[in-house]
This record gives structure tokens, sequence and C-alpha cells, in this order.
């Protein structure tokens, strides 16, 4: 998916894709509305949200990080109305309704 995503003939650490890479501006400065991060703790792509939550967090951001025991990418599309369906929508509109302005 990164060569349909990404300008031809750069890799996955293009700042499009790691807003943390070695080519990447910092973020430390930029003004970020609060963030909820979710991931399935069985999501390929886990630890790499972790981390980005994390860094941004260590920033002084406010970042929510959320991740789901046992699920896996796209959980909450598959099966909207399961229990972790159910959790992800409470989780979210509990995050809009603490973090309107």
């Amino acid at each position: 998916f990164w060569r349909l995503s990404l300008p031809i003939g750069v890799t996955r650490d293009h700042p499009y894709a790691n807003p943390f890479g070695p080519k990447s501006p910092s973020l430390e400065a930029v003004s970020l509305d609060p963030m909820l991060v979710v991931a399935g703790e069985k999501e390929l792509l886990k630890d790499r949200a972790k981390d980005y939550a994390r860094k941004l967090k260590d920033m002084g951001k406010n970042i929510h990080y959320v991740e789901f025991e046992g699920k896996e990418h796209g959980f909450f599309n598959n099966k909207p109305s399961s229990k972790a369906g159910n959790e992800f929508l409470q989780i979210v509109g509990n995050f809009m309704s603490e973090n309107s302005a």
C-alpha cells in the first residue's frame, strides 16, 4: 500500500508515512488538537501506532491511546455491533465530548 500512497522512489521513512523519520520536520512546536489513537492488539502496525502516540505524548501533546485486546485491524468495522465495537463507539463518543470546543 505504501507504493500506492507515497511518491515514486521514496521509502516508508518519507514524512508522509513516518512523521518521526530522519527527514521529517519536528512536531515539537506544532500545535495539535487532542488526538485519539486506537489499535487492535493483533493489528499488524500496532507497535507503530503505539510508538506514534507515545512520542507525541512525550512531546506534551494531548494524546489518548487505546488498545483493544485480541482484536485485529478494523475490528469495529467488521463487527460494529459486537461488545468491542460498542466499546469503541463509547470511547470515541466520550473522547469527542471531553475534547469539543
